[in-house]
């Protein structure tokens, strides 16, 4: 809703990722069956709230301050010793400030225009949750299972901890009457490298091997970035009713901008969905309600820094 120069907005996301893949292909077992049918694959329940509010300080510049808040619970047998059970993670996540700017003054272009925006990102989510797990503490038996606090796998972190630099371009052109082109490009560049969190279980994908040894280097605070672009249509001008349909893709790239730091390089899932999208939007007034459901159709698993150097 907004009141003169101001707006205030509220989104809502659910998220459900229970697939294994790699490269672009699930990752199947000698008999041919994927994790799903194994009954092995770890299942993420993600749930994003997103409070924001902008300020209008002229038709052409804005700011906004973005507060997520995430809820995150992961079910996965292989982090307590085969049985299944869930760990979690709640809370405030990293806080962004954004400053856009329209290219051109919208008053006088109404029909298309292009938006560049400059933001910053706060480590302001808790990057070191933590969460019980059940660990055998006797390998040898496998009956001493004991519950141990370790941090939570690092898909589910509220926060990343890195202060981060974002870009965004937002641009859109009305085609016919009632009938738009749009686009939208996000991308997160986080300088730092990695936040000294530990994996909840051994990785050879996350540092070096010493004598034999797998060297734990944390987790990476990584990049991410975000592409939309489709079509959108007014269905009802009387009820200022519109559908649109598009596609995204986003992930986390393998090198971030500034490249990846060798040795001191930490564990990451590098890789990327690609989905079609379509959507629904409403504007009562000065509200303005939007619904997407994005429907995967491609997602691709690449090989990390440490998957490159151990082969």
């Amino acid at each position: 809703a907004e009141h003169g120069p101001w707006l205030a907005s509220v989104g809502y996301r659910f998220f459900k990722s229970d697939r294994h893949f790699i490269g672009g292909n699930e990752s199947r077992n000698a008999a041919g069956l994927d994790r799903f049918q194994q009954g092995t694959e770890v299942i993420n329940y993600s749930q994003f709230i997103d409070t924001s509010v902008s300020y209008q300080f002229s038709p052409r510049l804005s700011a906004s301050l973005v507060l997520p808040w995430v809820h995150h619970i992961r079910s996965a047998p292989y982090e307590h010793s085969g049985v299944r059970r869930d760990t979690g993670a709640t809370g405030i996540g990293d806080i962004r400030a954004v400053v856009g700017y329209w290219l051109w003054d919208p008053k006088t272009q109404p029909k298309g225009n292009l938006q560049v925006s400059l933001g910053g990102k706060a480590p302001s989510g808790d990057y070191q949750a933590d969460d019980t797990f059940f660990q055998d503490q006797d390998p040898t038996s496998g009956v001493n299972i004991q519950p141990v606090r370790r941090n939570v796998d690092q898909s589910i972190q509220p926060g990343d901890g890195g202060w981060g630099v974002s870009w965004e371009l937002n641009g859109y052109r009305e085609l016919t009457k009632g009938f738009f082109a749009y686009a939208q490009a996000y991308y997160l560049f986080n300088p730092q490298n990695v936040n000294g969190v530990k994996n909840p279980t051994a990785r050879s994908d996350a540092g070096p091997t010493i004598a034999g040894k797998n060297i734990d280097n944390g987790m990476s605070i990584t990049d991410q970035y975000m592409f939309r672009a489709g079509f959108s249509k007014v269905v009802s001008e009387k009820h200022n009713l519109s559908v649109s349909l598009g596609g995204r893709m986003e992930g986390i790239p393998v090198e971030d901008l500034n490249g990846n730091a060798g040795n001191e390089e930490g564990f990451r899932r590098p890789g990327y969905a690609i989905a079609i999208e379509p959507g629904i939007n409403w504007m009562p007034g000065k509200w303005n309600v939007a619904i997407t459901v994005p429907w995967r159709l491609e997602a691709q698993r690449e090989r990390s820094y440490w998957n490159l150097q151990k082969g």
